[in-house]
């Protein structure tokens, strides 16, 4: 099918026949274009033997990241400029801020080992105070 540059119509839904027969027929034009005569080769350059970071530069929050490269001889030099990150209306966060907010959350329950009762039936003083020293210990474990 030769090249038809209608085809998909806009809104249409593509099929894979109808992409392939598209780039098929692109690769037939592009493939019917004659070759011109070859030239001299050239000399072979030096490959690269050293890739390194030049810099690394803190952007403006919302900017886009970059990266610019330097060739110098053997040597590809990289350079990154990376936004900030945005500190939002309050701006950058003090160590008494983040303790406080600390405060109120839970330490990590997973020192608390699992409570392995089987309570008799009817479960006895000591099943329930099992129970009681096993929730306390969780209830401390979870304190600030």
């Amino acid at each position: 099918m030769p090249f038809d540059p209608t085809i998909p119509p806009d809104g249409a839904f593509a099929t894979g026949a109808a992409l392939r027969a598209q780039f098929n027929g692109l690769k037939d034009l592009i493939d019917a274009i004659p070759a011109g005569p070859a030239g001299p080769a050239g000399p072979e350059g030096p490959p690269f033997v050293t890739i390194q970071v030049g810099s690394v530069i803190t952007g403006m929050p919302g900017t886009g990241a970059a990266v610019s490269v330097n060739v110098n001889g053997s040597i590809v030099e990289l350079s990154f400029t990376i936004p900030a990150g945005d500190t939002g209306p309050m701006g950058e966060v003090s160590s008494a801020m983040l303790a406080t907010e600390i405060t109120g959350t839970a330490r990590d329950p997973s020192t608390v080992s699992e409570l392995s009762l089987a309570p008799g039936d009817p479960p006895t003083q000591n099943d329930f105070l099992q129970l009681v020293e096993k929730l306390n210990e969780l209830i401390v474990a979870l304190r600030r």
